[in-house]
């Protein structure tokens, strides 16, 4: 990490429940993965920008409007020289603040003349921080597991999922975009509630079915929200892409001492073959399989009558196998999916 990074993680404000749950220090370590693997990523980021393109050709082209992009981190996998001139306002929304400087300092050190984007930093969702919030508290006030697990449960039983401010203040809209965020609308607050509940009972919060099952049923109703908000600014294209599928992989151990030195193929080693399964440019096996959405089909949390193009679906090797320590053994790859709404 650079001494400029950590100045801003250091000097990072707003909400302090956002640090406290994992938001800043997430988007730093997002980017310094991305340093350590960035010919693994290359292909999945510019798989994302070609389609933001495609769909920003399409648009009218008459310049103007407001373009949301939600979750916009450091802006790895959007085209902003060539998207946010199209725009008459760029709006930036993400839980992260330590994205306002650095995307201030990209910006200035572009050849391109773009305006100042605008940011909103907070809970894009309005809800999820305020939920993980009430629970730490439900946790260290209970006088055991069990009594916690049960306040916890009907909590998120009755938790509601608000309209976000983003999704009510534009009223010229021309394009959403969401990149790499549907499944992780909970994984922040989840990690939190179950880091606070093993710190104070000492046992796993996923032992207690019926609050862990509740819990998920509610990054379920986020979720809908979430596509419900983007929908229903009909005018606008939007353009969704998510992890769908999470794999874990190990290498042939005659490969792993010079694995991250061979030169790699357009693809990054690995991609979906014509049945949607996934092939590798070398001798690998998977070992481990994880579903990011539990349960949730994306083409079914649209609404109904939604105008969408068909899905695209590839794979995107975040973790190669040596690369950090906690992947010597083991590599990750996510199979994304993403989907193009047409503006009406």
């Amino acid at each position: 990490m650079s001494l400029i990074d950590i100045w801003d993680y250091i000097r990072a404000a707003g909400d302090v429940r956002l640090r406290e749950q994992g938001y800043i220090a997430s988007g730093m370590g997002i980017l310094e993965r991305y340093k350590r693997a960035m010919p693994f990523w290359a292909p999945h980021l510019e798989r994302n920008r070609r389609n933001l393109l495609d769909a920003a050709a399409r648009m009218s082209a008459e310049r103007g409007g407001t373009l949301l992009i939600l979750g916009a981190g450091r802006l790895l996998d959007v085209p902003w020289e060539q998207l946010f001139p199209k725009f008459e306002r760029v709006v930036l929304v993400d839980a992260d603040a330590t994205i306002v400087s650095y995307v201030e300092r990209m910006l200035a050190a572009s050849r391109t003349k773009i305006a100042q984007p605008e940011f909103e930093i907070g809970d894009l969702t309005a809800c999820v921080v305020d939920l993980a919030a009430w629970a730490q508290h439900t946790i260290r006030s209970a006088s055991s597991a069990a009594v916690a697990a049960r306040e916890l449960a009907n909590g998120f039983e009755q938790a509601g999922t608000p309209q976000p401010q983003w999704a009510r203040t534009y009223s010229d809209v021309r394009m959403i975009v969401s990149t790499n965020l549907v499944s992780q609308l909970g994984y922040f607050p989840r990690k939190h509630i179950q880091a606070e509940f093993k710190k104070r009972f000492k046992e796993s919060f996923d032992k207690h079915e019926d609050a862990a099952g509740r819990l998920e049923k509610y990054f379920e109703r986020v979720r809908v929200r979430h596509l419900l908000d983007i929908a229903a600014h009909r005018r606008a294209w939007a353009y969704v892409s998510t992890d769908a599928q999470i794999f874990t992989y190990e290498l042939d151990a005659s490969l792993r001492k010079e694995f991250l030195s061979k030169t790699l193929p357009p693809d990054a080693g690995a991609a979906l073959d014509g049945n949607g399964r996934i092939k590798f440019a070398w001798q690998a096996s998977l070992t481990q399989w994880e579903d990011p959405l539990n349960g949730q089909n994306v083409r079914d949390i649209w609404p109904k009558g939604t105008p969408l193009e068909p899905p695209q679906r590839w794979v995107w090797h975040i973790v190669p196998q040596g690369s950090e320590a906690a992947y010597k053994n083991n590599g990750r790859l996510h199979v994304v999916e993403s989907w193009v709404k047409r503006g009406e």
